[in-house]
Order: C-alpha cells, then structure tokens, then sequence
C-alpha cells in the first residue's frame, strides 16, 4: 500500500449522488439528469483543476438514491474498481454526498480507505486524508457525519408523516396503479378508470361468477389474444420489468387472476399502508397488522360493485374445483352438503351403456362409516327442486317489491341501515376496549404487577376477541354492501332477483347469486337456503309493521 502523500499521482473516481428526497431527481420535468448532479459534476471539475497530481479515470453516479445506506449500484461498482487497483483517489462535493449513514460513513473514513490506500477528498467539507492535517479533520468527521445521519432520520419521519397523512385523506401515494386503473392526468394521488382494462377486470369477475377457476381464466384471456397486466403498461408506454418474467412476452397466470379477485381497490376502496420498514436504516419490509392499514371507501369510481366482489370473495372461501376436462366447476359446487352430518355432498358420475347416471353422496361415510349413512340423491332431483324455489322466491321478490314501492321503500332501507351501523359500532366499541385492555396488561407487565405468563394469556385472549369482532363488521359491512347496491340497483340483492325474472333454468351464476347452501337429508328431504332470506324476513316484518299502523 502505498502512502497517502500530495507528491504522487492518482487515479481518481469522482462519486455525485442525490436522493428523491433531496429534490430535483433524475428525469423529473422531462430531464435526463438532475440540476444538482450537473451542479456537483462542475464543482468537482473546478477544484480538480488545482490538483495536476490527480487523473479523473472514471463518474459514478447514483441519481434518485437515498444515503441512508451504500447499497448503491453507482457505489458498489466504484468499490468494486477501488478493489481490484483501478481508482487510488474519490472526490465528492461533501461528506452528505458520500452518504449520511453515521456508522458506516465513519468506518469508511477511518479504516476501509486507509486500509485500501484510497485518497479521499470531500471538497466543500475541506477535508483530504492525503494532507499533513487531516488529523485534525478526523476529530470532526464524526461530528459532520452524524449531523448528516440525523438529517436523514428527520427526513425519513417527514416523508412517512406526510404519505400517512395522504393516505388517510384518501390519497393515492402507491409507486404503480393496478390494472385497470391510471392516474388522473391532473392529480396524481387520484384514480381513474382505465376503460380498456377495466372491461376485462370485469370480465374477470363474471367468468368467476360462472364457475370458472383462475387458471381456467388466465387460459382464456392468452387464447383471446388479451395482453396480461405487465404487457399492457408497456404497449401504453411504461418502462416497467419484473424479474419474474421468464418468456419474451408474459401472459396472464392464475396468480394475477387471483390477485385481481381479491383486490378490493376495484370497489372504489383504498387499502394503503400495509407494509412498512423498521426505519430508514432497514429496508426489510414487514406486513402490518390489518387493524392498522389506511382504508378509504368511494376513493375513486368502482370497476365492480361491491355486493359482486363480496359474492366472488365467498366463493373463492369454498372448494370449488374444476372435474377433469370441464369448463368450469360443476353446478352445486360448493353449495349442497349433507343436513345429518354436515359433510359436504360429493358428486358422482356412473355411466351404463350410452345412459350417464349423475348424483350426490354424503362425503361424511367415506371415511368413517358411522359418521353418517351412504345416502344419495339424484342430480336432476336436486336442480328441478332448486330452480322450483328460486321461482317460487322471485315471485314473492317482485310482490315485496311492488307492495314497497306503496310504502317508500326508502323507509325500510333506511331502517336496516341504521341497525347495521349500531351493530359495527357496537362491535367496534368492543375491538377499542380489547385494545385498551392490552395496553393495560402490558403497562401492568412492565411495572411488574403481572408476570410474563399473566400478561401473554391477557393478551392471548384480547387478541382473539378482537378477532371475532373484527370478523362480524367484515361480515356487517357486507350486508351494509349488498343494502346499498340492492338501492343502486348495481347487483344487489333485490335486483338479483329481480333480473332472473323469467327464469327457466340455472346457470352456475344463479346458484351463486341466489343460493347459499343445499342441505340434503337421508330420507331425500331437500332444504334451499336462500342468499340474503335475513332480508327477505325483514321486509316481511316491516311490512306487517306498516299494515298495522295504516289500520
């Protein structure tokens, strides 16, 4: 190694770096390079001038990266030269430039570049560990670079205080907009509908509706020539990669079709802030309790109504496999079951010369053959009772219907409304004081009033009521859903009767729509429920209410 004088010659790198955070970054306004990196470029070359020892071999250059860590790709390249004897000299504006890390900042200064050999001048900071009183400056690096990494600290507080508060505006503060939708050319924290992708989000929805599995899905949009989600940003001009793609052009896959069924941003709602890092130091990402992610509803225009996506998400609860073969699941999927024992009905297919013989079994006998008797039951019994009630039930809709619009129906909506929201406030006074409660227990754990094994049971058991109140307002705000969609008449649960009207037969999304589950008992008895009859009785009760006060 070779001592660190001002009478010899070097090889020098001269390092530029700016942060987003700092400003003008790279490619803003149309630029190819930021003002400031042109204005540390000048700076350097100025000063370089006076140093006919030192020979510029090479820029690097990290435009848009923070310095709060030296995984930088300009960097890494830099040391990697530094290493194999290419650069012997790296120059910088200042010491913020090089990085505002406080611990690594400083172990570079002091003991990988000494150790290397490697001259470093920061200018606007005076310092040049080549001169005779650098020592000098040693005693005050610590202190400038400490200064800069709690700049980096406040900043970071800043950016994450103010995207918070974006978010719980309503904002859009995401890096890239979902499929279907764009940025609104005059707000870039606001969604519009993307009119092309939209049309296939919501063929998406329906084809599920249908029976169709997402494998299935993805098939039939790469048949129809459809681009998949990444392939359509770039034929609309996006420069965006994935590492994942492993073929000259991607195509839809049953995981981006799942992605989209289970994203509630296509309902107008915003769900933000669920990941986050420890701080600006560790990048790892870390999944943030549910209870603590930023929600906005009617955030911008829905693609898919709520009541539709809430019927695609119960669907996807249930095992609804696709037979060999077929084009999508098969009638009843999901919905008959045994009313004994409460094992799902398995659907059996024999074949007897040119006859085929369809029917269900109870699935509760294959195992253990005490569980429940081997009953079965012939397909077309079960369709022809099924479609027998959902006429019978659409009939009674439409003279609901017809005796609400004589009443102002607005009423009774009104009504359920109102016990909706006192139900989740309710629940939600529950989820407040569990929270409270293990504030407590860990504040009582802390000041020794409970032990270790106390205060995990206290905190177990809040948890868990916290859970279940948590899981009767997704369950409320659901029927509030389908109230608000039956009043729009988008899908809700009115108007799905009454859009099958003149039903003859059914169809995968009928039986989706209209059914919850088909219970089947060992002396063939066949028991329809029926999707929303919680309404359906409400309406009956609020009725016979205004017959008596019109008496």
């Amino acid at each position: 190694m070779l001592k660190l004088t001002l009478d010899r010659d070097y090889k020098a790198a001269i390092y530029l770096r700016l942060s987003k955070e700092d400003g003008d970054f790279s490619f803003q306004g149309g630029k190819q390079e930021s003002d400031s990196i042109s204005n540390q470029r000048l700076l350097i070359m100025e000063y370089l001038k006076k140093c006919p020892e030192i020979t510029v071999i090479r820029e690097y250059c990290d435009d848009g990266y923070s310095g709060a860590n030296f995984e930088r790709p300009q960097f890494q390249m830099m040391m990697d030269a530094v290493k194999a004897g290419e650069i012997d000299c790296i120059v910088v504006k200042d010491l913020s430039r090089f990085g505002r890390e406080y611990i690594d900042s400083g172990n570079y200064l002091q003991k990988i570049f000494p150790t290397l050999g490697v001259r470093f001048i920061a200018i606007n900071d005076g310092y040049d560990n080549a001169r005779p009183d650098s020592g000098a400056n040693d005693l005050v690096l610590p202190f400038k670079n400490l200064i800069n990494d709690s700049y980096c600290r406040d900043i970071s507080i800043k950016v994450r205080t103010n995207l918070d508060a974006k978010r719980r505006s309503g904002q859009f503060v995401g890096s890239r907009v979902v499929y279907g939708y764009m940025r609104d050319p005059e707000n870039k924290n606001h969604l519009v509908i993307d009119r092309d992708a939209a049309a296939t989000v919501q063929d998406i929805f329906k084809w599920k509706l249908e029976g169709m599995s997402p494998a299935q899905i993805a098939d039939r949009l790469n048949r129809g020539g459809v681009l998949s989600p990444i392939e359509y940003k770039k034929a609309k001009g996006s420069k965006q990669r994935t590492v994942f793609q492993t073929k000259p052009q991607a195509l839809w896959s049953a995981v981006a079709i799942y992605r989209i069924l289970k994203n509630e941003i296509y309902t107008g709602t915003l769900l933000q802030g669920k990941t986050t890092t420890p701080n600006h130091k560790v990048k790892k990402t870390m999944l943030k309790d549910k209870s603590e992610w930023s929600r906005t509803e009617n955030a911008h225009e829905a693609i898919i109504s709520s009541a539709q996506f809430d019927l695609v998400q119960e669907i996807m609860q249930t095992d609804t496999r696709s037979p060999s073969g077929a084009n999508g699941v098969h009638l009843f999927s999901g919905k008959i079951f045994c009313a004994d024992c409460g094992s799902p009905m398995i659907r059996k297919v024999e074949r007897c010369g040119d006859k085929e013989y369809v029917y269900f079994i109870c699935n509760g006998n294959k195992g253990d053959r005490s569980a429940c008797s081997p009953h079965r039951i012939k397909e077309q019994t079960v369709y022809d009772t099924v479609l027998a009630v959902i006429q019978g039930q659409i009939s009674a809709a439409l003279v609901m219907e017809d005796a609400m619009n004589c009443i102002e129906n607005a009423d009774w909506e009104a009504r359920e409304l109102k016990k909706i929201e006192d139900k989740i406030s309710f629940q939600q006074a529950i989820i407040d004081r569990n929270r409270r409660l293990s504030a407590g227990a860990y504040e009582d754990f802390c000041s020794n009033f409970i032990s270790r094994e106390e205060y995990e049971a206290f905190k177990k058991q809040f948890n868990s009521n916290i859970t279940e109140a948590q899981a009767v307002v997704s369950q409320l705000i659901g029927d509030r859903n389908s109230i608000e969609s039956g009043m729009s008449d988008q899908q809700g649960w009115l108007a799905q009767f009454k859009q099958y009207e003149n039903i003859q037969e059914l169809s995968r999304s009928v039986v989706v729509s209209l059914i919850d589950r088909i219970y089947i008992r060992d002396n063939k008895d066949i028991d329809v429920k029926l999707r929303h009859r919680d309404r359906f009785a409400a309406i009956v009760e609020f009725l016979n209410e205004k017959t008596k006060e019109a008496v």
